[in-house]
């Protein structure tokens, strides 16, 4: 019972740290950047005589490095502190935003200030909030967790729309300098929301080596590679997941709306995966998780009508899950001061993950004519995952020279 009552205390003091990360990460560049960069697709291509591949570089480059950054993000951000390195990068980001509104000339100018905002954006991610929170809630972190990454899930359900409206008014050059606005104007609420967070937690300049050389820990290389396998069936099997149904003959309009259950899985597998690591041990929880998933993929490869549904539920769950069971693991097994630098790792191994899952997936289909061969590398990979998540268990994977662990 007073678990319980410190429990909602720590809630209810944290209240302006918990809503100023969810809306920073509704505001980050994997939020308000990918949501929106497929709108621009057919102006850009349109207005510059592009094909639809040449327009998809932007997204692709976009995409990757922020996978690629965010490592070296992270190490700013733990030198730094997440309050002042969020608020800077949230600046660039709007600059960048502006940049491509008013200097885009032709393809090459448009990929380099892709570039260009995916690398001054990569501070607004989970490396800068995620730092915030860890620490902060040791009884709730899981919830915690689970409530402020619905920021990219909400910016899924409000930003395509806005930006629709934004190029029907005032074309694609408009709707990058109202993005610009929008995320400028957003940063001053975040700043007030996070100011109890400014000055925090910035590591002594001595321990950067100490950051790098966490990489080549056992426990965090375990991780990485759980986490790459993981993104890798997750995302492979959902970018492909329309052309899947058609395929086998599913309407296009039902598949389309089958997909659009996947938002709704993913919102509730963050919050009940965010609830159910406070209590549940993180291995176990991350295991079972994992199996669902490669269950799910199994459902979606038999081609019984019948469990198309689930098998949908049950990857949209797992994608919702898979960023709370990243940020608890790193939060849990390492000490805060090393937290950004070792997220930023995990999420360049979900960003090489997802972003090889759909080539392999694509490649695999080529080469046999239908996805059954995916279908198999995909629930692999997910058992291999959950399998991995059983293994961490062990002692060798739970030392605690580094940090105390109560995952």
């Amino acid at each position: 019972m007073d678990g319980e009552i410190s429990s909602r205390r720590e809630l209810w003091r944290g209240r302006n740290l918990i809503a100023g990360c969810l809306l920073g990460m509704m505001m980050s560049v994997s939020s308000i950047y990918f949501y929106t960069s497929g709108l621009f697709l057919k102006p850009l291509a349109a207005e510059y005589g592009w094909t639809r591949g040449m327009a998809s570089l932007g997204p692709l480059i976009g995409i990757l490095t922020i996978g690629v950054a965010s490592p070296f993000a992270g190490r700013l951000v733990d030198r730094f502190g997440a309050f002042r390195m969020a608020l800077l990068s949230g600046g660039a980001l709007a600059l960048s935003f502006l940049l491509l509104g008013l200097v885009t000339g032709g393809l090459v100018s448009f990929l380099l200030l892709t570039f260009v905002l995916a690398v001054l954006g990569s501070a607004t991610t989970p490396v800068s909030y995620g730092r915030m929170i860890v620490g902060n809630f040791p009884r709730r972190l899981g919830l915690v967790y689970g409530i402020v990454y619905c920021g990219p899930g909400l910016a899924a359900l409000t930003f395509p729309s806005l930006v629709g409206r934004l190029l029907d008014a005032y074309g694609w050059r408009g709707a990058y300098i109202g993005l610009a606005i929008l995320t400028f104007g957003m940063i001053p609420i975040i700043a007030l929301l996070l100011k109890s967070q400014a000055g925090h937690e910035r590591s002594k300049p001595g321990a950067a080596r100490q950051n790098w050389g966490l990489y080549a820990d056992r426990r965090f290389l375990l991780l990485a590679i759980i986490f790459l396998l993981a993104s890798t069936g997750i995302f492979g099997t959902i970018v492909h997941f329309v052309p899947m149904l058609t395929d086998r003959g599913t309407p296009a309009a039902a598949a389309a709306g089958l997909a659009g259950l996947i938002g709704f899985a993913v919102i509730a597998g963050r919050l009940i995966t965010g609830f159910l690591l406070d209590i549940i041990e993180t291995n176990l929880l991350a295991a079972a998780i994992f199996l669902l998933s490669a269950c799910g993929v199994l459902m979606l490869a038999s081609g019984n009508s019948e469990l198309i549904l689930p098998g949908t539920l049950a990857m949209g769950f797992t994608i919702g899950s898979e960023f709370d069971l990243a940020l608890f693991l790193v939060g849990r097994r390492f000490p805060p001061a090393h937290f950004s630098t070792l997220f930023g790792g995990i999420y360049l191994a979900v960003s090489v993950g997802g972003g090889g899952g759909p080539i392999l997936a694509g490649m695999l289909y080529d080469r046999a004519g239908n996805y059954l061969p995916w279908f198999v590398v995909a629930a692999t990979c997910l058992l291999v995952s959950s399998i991995l998540c059983l293994i961490g268990r062990s002692s060798v994977f739970r030392d605690s020279s580094i940090a105390p662990s109560v995952a």
